[in-house]
């Protein structure tokens, strides 16, 4: 087997064993569509946006990422969205004060940090080309300039928003609902801060950013429009951050792919 066939098959069995996980076993698609299918449970209703952002996070930001990934090996930029998610955690879980989801960053992060060790490896031994790990459009600069300023818009309203969910997460009240042994309440302020941080790496323009640029809009919008029609709920961002999440996320969407086709470093990374 050649080292560019292992390196493809190795990232693939990682990236979708953790994108597997993070959808079904951790939840992620069922909590994503709460609001949609468990309308009839009335123990749901009050908990909605904060069933949601679970689902938004591990859906999102760590699910179809990895899936993504498994599907196109060179799009490196779908370990950089996960890494994302593992630091929100990590801010939310050490901000709380509850060491326990620790252990969510650790399985959010160690993927990651296993692709993009294998995709080195080529590169750095001298035995394959590896996934490429620069821009895929050198003239991109500007685009990807934009991509960092609303990256660095959508940091205060998440830090605002993320305190007043540690805040609750550090009085217990209303009652927690947990998944497993993990309170929602800092995943539900890691939802919202793994936005700017995920969308200031795809800034980077590595292989992939396009589609994973998609995908944290997506989810941002996704919260947004559950935000606006159920704003009074525990874990909303009420109607008019709603509308303006929305926006922000069609003005990441129209940087992504206003400008054309990914250009041929894109479209085959690994002859870079």
């Amino acid at each position: 087997m050649s080292t560019r066939a292992w390196q493809r098959g190795a990232i693939m069995a990682v990236a979708w064993t953790a994108g597997g996980f993070w959808l079904l076993l951790f939840f992620g698609l069922v909590d994503l569509s709460v609001p949609l299918f468990f309308q009839g449970r009335p123990e749901f209703y009050e908990g909605y946006l904060v069933e949601t952002g679970w689902g938004v996070l591990f859906t999102f930001f760590a699910g179809l990422p990895m899936c993504f990934l498994g599907a196109r090996p060179s799009w490196i930029s779908a370990a950089l969205v996960n890494a994302a998610a593992g630091l929100a955690v990590l801010i939310a879980a050490v901000a709380s004060a509850q060491p326990v989801q620790l252990i969510i960053v650790a399985a959010l992060l160690l993927p990651a940090a296993v692709v993009w060790a294998i995709a080195r490896s080529g590169r750095d031994s001298g035995r394959g080309p590896g996934p490429s790990m620069r821009p895929v459009e050198a003239s991109g600069f500007s685009v990807r300039i934009a991509i960092l300023g609303l990256a660095l818009v959508s940091m205060p309203p998440a830090i605002i928003f993320a305190s007043e969910m540690i805040q609750v997460a550090m009085r217990g009240e209303p009652e927690p609902d947990y998944t497993y042994v993990f309170d929602h309440y800092p995943i539900q302020a890691a939802s919202v801060l793994v936005i700017p941080l995920a969308t200031a790496l795809l800034a980077l323009g590595l292989p992939g950013w396009r589609p994973m640029t998609f995908l944290v809009a997506s989810g941002t919008a996704w919260f947004g429009v559950v935000s606006i029609v159920y704003p009074d709920h525990l874990g909303t961002w009420g109607a008019a951050w709603g509308w303006t999440a929305i926006a922000w996320a069609v003005a990441l969407s129209s940087l992504a792919f206003r400008w054309g086709p990914p250009s041929r470093h894109a479209a085959h990374p690994a002859a870079a």
